[in-house]
Order: C-alpha cells, then structure tokens, then sequence
C-alpha cells in the first residue's frame, strides 16, 4: 500500500536536509555536544571541525550502543572491541583538545536528554552509559600517555611497526590496532598488521 525508498540516510541527515544546513553536525542534534566540546577546550569549533565532529560522532554512537538492552560493554572481543575503539578514539582527540579528564560524561548526558523522548532506553540505562564511560576513561587514561611515548619511540627507530610492537602497545597500553594505524598513519609509518593478527592468535592460545 505505501511505496518508499530506503535512503538509509538516517534522522540526522533528514533533519539536515529538512533545516537547509551544510551538514548534520549544524543540526540540533549535533550543535549542543559540539558547543560543549568548544566550551570544556576553549578552543574554537571552525578551527577544530574534524576533531570536534569525531568526537561529537563516536561519543553519540557509544551512548547508543551502552543504552541498548543488549548490554554491550567496553571489551576486547566482538561488539565490545568496536565499542571500545569508538570510546578510545574520542578520549585521545578529547586529550589533544585538552579537554578536562571524564569530559565524555558531560558529552554524554547531553546525548542522552536530546535523544531520550525517542529512545526512553536511553533514560533507563544511564547510570549505565555515564559508569562504562567513566570506567573506561580511567582504564584508558592511567596507560595512554605511557602508551603514546612509547609508538613515538618506536616511530622514530623504524618506518614500520612490528606486529610484536603493535601488540606491546594493545597489550599492555590498550591501543586497539586501528588506534596504532592511525597514529602511523600521522607519521607516515607503516604497520605490520599482519604480524599483529599472528601474534594476537599466538596470545589466544595460550
């Protein structure tokens, strides 16, 4: 009875479209976490576009993803690894952006009172959200500056990362693997992703 196409353009694109703006981060939805981002940094949001928008981006997806029934968790294995690389990511670009230490909490709770009349789980799980987020915001912060002197040690010997190197940093930094490529990636070093997969099945089996 009712003939529709599937965009898969989402409510945040929608809304763009709808509003006239350049792009979903302009829209309401957006707009406040990224204002709070400016206000916690003092740092300005034109000047800081990408940071700004992948933090706004990953933090809003990890309050998703914590406050659906399925109770996914930070971890290092299926959908908690995704979930934890979202997190990681956004608290090292909130670090360059020197945004005081638990600032995802605030982030998040905006998340969560712009989205809760929709999503009512969202509502519901957030002492959930805002506890994984703290939690893992120390976990990751107590190894992170540690972590990143040693890839610049290991940037500045060789124009690759070993597997054995990439993994030092997942083990004992908790840098999950694609954190590593990117951050190779800024120095023009390359990763030996590879190396880093034989030495994590290595690792399982024992």
């Amino acid at each position: 009875k009712q003939k529709n196409v599937d965009t898969g353009m989402g409510l945040e694109r929608t809304l763009d479209v709808l509003s006239g703006k350049k792009s979903a981060y302009e829209t309401d939805l957006f707009q406040p976490i990224i204002k709070e981002i400016e206000k916690l940094s003092g740092k300005n949001y034109e000047q800081n576009q990408k940071i700004m928008r992948i933090i706004a981006d990953h933090l809003r997806a990890s309050v998703f993803i914590l406050g659906d029934d399925n109770a996914v968790i930070p971890s290092n294995v299926d959908r908690g690894y995704i979930l934890r690389r979202l997190i990681r990511k956004a608290i090292r670009l909130a670090k360059l952006l020197n945004l005081p230490a638990i600032s995802l909490n605030k982030l998040a709770e905006i998340v969560i009172k712009n989205y809760s009349e929709s999503y009512l789980e969202l509502k519901q799980n957030k002492d959930k959200i805002i506890s994984e987020l703290k939690k893992e915001e120390h976990k990751f912060n107590a190894t992170l500056e540690n972590g990143l002197k040693e890839f610049e040690k290991m940037a500045a010997r060789s124009q690759e990362i070993s597997g054995k190197e990439a993994f030092l940093l997942f083990q004992s930094y908790g840098f999950p693997i694609e954190m590593t490529e990117e951050l190779a990636a800024e120095k023009g070093v390359k990763v030996d992703k590879q190396g880093f997969e034989k030495e994590y099945e290595k690792h399982q089996e024992l």
